[in-house]
């Protein structure tokens, strides 16, 4: 706890990390309000996991090339364009109606015009603190970034709940916009510039490290989101109690991310924090009754934020800072798929076998997450550039 409380004393990083979270909060909103909203207006899982997907899949595809632009056009008009474009899309998206082709295409729209703020904050880091505390600021990012996860589904639950299934919808565009605008207005925003990259696109993706970051992240995230549709499932009309379940999972990584975030892992060391996810994900699936439930969601978060923090130094340090913003997109991109992946499995195993297909999936791509750094490692060294 010290390295963070040291951390946040140096100028500048409270205010851009505490910024540039309320500016990504929609982020822990915007898939569950998308699921129970499509979901309320057609009866269909598998129609609004197909939504969740496309907000993905946009969002993967736009990323490592709005994260490239803004050291092309600069991070200010990149992200205030791209906010104004995806604030307007939400809301046609809240007030659309329920036909598959246009829900599905405003739902990429959506997703490619989020603005590219974890790349473009992440390839700035870097600059705002020395290289000795670089590794406890990625941590503190990982970590705080679980309040998204923690905040968002009670607020889609309770608000879709409490007033109407449009309401999360619009809330995720109006914080869109005026996250974005704070964290600009941030002194480190104004005066530092990200580098313009000289190398080719795509070149990034050359380094072991940067792969192992993108496979795990990826089958990790799709793990989460499928173990959400899961839960959501499980508890039917209390969509409230759902979110709380999912927050817990949230508050697992938060204290996970709190406890080992700032620590170098070894290969052994990752594969064992994302071992604890695996085995409390399925827990979660075979667990008699909500209480045991939410006790294992608590275990199946808690190696989440400090296996993305070890991969995302490792990812950090493998390539050039003129290629960071980019790598960042493609980290991203993983995430997204992952994301995209995991709902639309997760969505059409409940459908098909009901809530324990849900859960299957989770915990298949868990273990998978889990395996990936031996097989990465098994070609060479991935985690040393971390050190």
């Amino acid at each position: 706890m010290r390295d963070y409380v040291d951390l946040v004393r140096l100028p500048g990083v409270l205010g851009v990390t505490s910024s540039q979270l309320f500016a990504r909060l929609p982020l822990g909103v915007l898939s569950l309000a998308v699921l129970l909203h499509v979901q309320s207006r057609t009866g269909s899982y598998a129609l609004a996991g197909g939504v969740v997907a496309c907000v993905s899949v946009g969002q993967a595809i736009a990323m490592p090339v709005t994260g490239r632009l803004a050291g092309v056009f600069g991070a200010r008009r990149t992200l205030l364009s791209t906010a104004g474009v995806n604030a307007t899309a939400t809301i046609a998206l809240a007030l659309a109606p329920m036909r598959a082709p246009l829900i599905l295409s405003l739902g990429v729209l959506v997703g490619a015009s989020i603005p590219p703020i974890m790349p473009v904050v992440r390839a700035l880091y870097p600059q705002i603190v020395p290289d000795d505390a670089l590794r406890a600021l990625f941590a503190l990012d990982t970590t705080a970034q679980e309040l998204i996860w923690i905040i968002g589904p009670v607020v889609a639950t309770l608000l879709t709940s409490a007033v109407s299934p449009v309401t999360p919808l619009a809330l995720c565009a109006i914080v869109t916009v005026a996250g974005t605008v704070w964290l600009l207005l941030n002194p480190p925003m104004r005066t530092l510039r990200i580098a313009r990259s000289t190398s080719t696109f795509g070149r990034a993706l050359n380094s072991r490290a940067v792969i192992l970051a993108m496979v795990a992240s990826m089958t990790l995230v799709a793990s989460f989101m499928a173990l959400e549709v899961g839960v959501v499932a499980d508890y039917g009309s209390h969509e409230t109690l759902a979110g709380v379940a999912l927050a817990i999972s949230g508050f697992g990584s938060l204290v996970g991310g709190l406890t080992l975030g700032h620590r170098r892992l070894s290969v052994g060391g990752l594969v064992a924090t994302l071992a604890v996810v695996a085995i409390g994900t399925a827990c979660a699936g075979l667990a008699p009754n909500s209480t045991l439930q939410m006790v294992a969601l608590f275990f199946a978060g808690f190696g989440f934020a400090p296996a993305m923090s070890t991969l995302y130094v490792a990812a950090s340090r493998a390539v050039q800072a003129h290629a960071a913003p980019e790598v960042f997109g493609w980290l991203n991109t993983a995430s997204l798929t992952g994301a995209a992946t995991g709902t639309a499995l997760g969505g059409v195993m409940k459908d098909a076998v009901g809530t324990t297909g849900s859960f299957l999936v989770a915990t298949l791509l868990a273990v998978l997450a889990a395996v990936s750094p031996l097989l990465a490692a098994s070609t060479g060294p991935v985690l040393e550039r971390s050190r």
